[in-house]
């Protein structure tokens, strides 16, 4: 098997190092075939022996009949996900092609994000995890679908470290009525409500595809959200339903919104992109939901699970000596069931308006 490995990489190697030499001139003239970039449809077609077996392996994991991970095939009846993106109330399922299978989460690891999921596995393929120690800066990595093409190829940038967690969330700058529903009383100067266009009144009924049914309700979906991005808010202004588009701004000023902004210029970062005792970071261009599949070096091998991005160019894998940490821990009956990851507190009382800046 292991030529199938070395013409793929030969292939990968041709189509990105043609990339490179490509001279100005030629790319003023035209533009580059997008199939031959580092993510398209020739480049991981290159890659796409490396990963074949794995097309059994690897499940989507849906919510209300969305997407919203992957899930990677760890044994008889088991899966296991990013534990972040299914926390919320809901049913629960498996897909593999046109099968569908509802799914229980069994087991929750907090520190690394990881989700055990109880699943009838009949006809998938469990994984073999890599042996041997992590994968080295500038080897390949590659994320495995259950498609025929990979998801993504990449290399690693950076070797396993802690990820510090990211305690901001995005702010929408407002001030609620102090009753049940969701009204808003006050639109601040400059915030990312003024510039959607909402209005002292208005009162809020979703978020995204989210029902909003109370302030309590609107402040703890506000903060699962980042800086950055851009949220679709359905309200009612009067006897009329509208919604706006809406991108959080950084707690800390506009300057800090705009890097916020731009680290999102090629897609959303996962919701918990930090926090891990221990990560790899590779360049694989993943979104949110495509995050839970298997990481597989060149030579076929399953090295960890791709646990999130976490950047415009960024993300993380879990090594494959930390997921067998974890199902060793569920095995053993010590892994807490999944819960509802906590938002802060609604304030008892409506934040004060920012002072007002000196006439001189």
């Amino acid at each position: 098997m292991r030529w199938k490995y070395e013409r793929a990489v030969l292939a990968g190697l041709v189509l990105l190092v043609g990339l490179v030499w490509i001279s100005p001139a030629a790319a003023q003239k035209r533009a580059w075939p997008v199939d031959r970039l580092a993510n398209g449809a020739r480049v991981r077609a290159a890659f796409a022996p490396v990963v074949k077996e794995f097309r059994d392996s690897v499940v989507r994991v849906l919510k209300d009949g969305h997407q919203v991970a992957l899930g990677t095939v760890v044994a008889e009846g088991l899966v296991i996900t990013k534990a972040s993106e299914i926390n919320a109330p809901g049913p629960l399922e498996c897909q593999h092609q046109k099968t569908t299978r509802s799914a229980k989460a069994v087991g929750w690891s907090e520190p690394h994000d990881l989700a055990v999921l109880a699943v009838d596995t009949a006809g998938w393929k469990a994984v073999t995890w890599a042996v041997g120690p992590d994968p080295e800066v500038g080897q390949f990595i590659i994320a495995a679908s259950y498609t025929e093409l990979p998801i993504a190829i990449g290399v690693i940038s950076v070797a396993r470290r802690e990820i510090e967690k990211e305690e901001i969330h995005g702010v929408l700058g407002i001030q609620l009525e102090a009753e049940e529903a969701a009204v808003i009383k006050q639109v601040f100067d400059g915030s990312a409500a003024a510039a959607a266009g909402l209005q002292p009144g208005d009162k809020i009924q979703k978020v995204g595809e989210l029902a909003v049914n109370s302030r309590e309700a609107l402040v703890r979906e506000i903060a699962r959200h980042q800086p950055g991005e851009t949220l679709a808010i359905e309200l009612k202004r009067g006897e009329e339903t509208l919604t706006k588009s809406a991108t959080l701004s950084h707690p800390f000023g506009d300057f800090l919104s705009r890097i916020a902004q731009q680290n999102r210029l090629g897609g959303e970062v996962s919701r918990r992109s930090g926090g891990f005792p221990a990560a790899i970071q590779h360049d694989c261009v993943l979104k949110p939901e495509e995050c839970g599949g298997p990481a597989v070096d060149i030579e076929g091998r399953v090295v960890g699970i791709h646990i999130a991005r976490s950047g415009r160019t960024e993300s993380l894998l879990l090594p494959a000596t930390i997921v067998q940490e974890v199902l060793t821990a569920h095995a053993a009956g010590s892994l807490p069931p999944l819960k509802e990851i906590a938002a802060p507190p609604v304030p008892s009382t409506p934040p004060p308006a920012p002072m007002e800046p000196d006439d001189d």
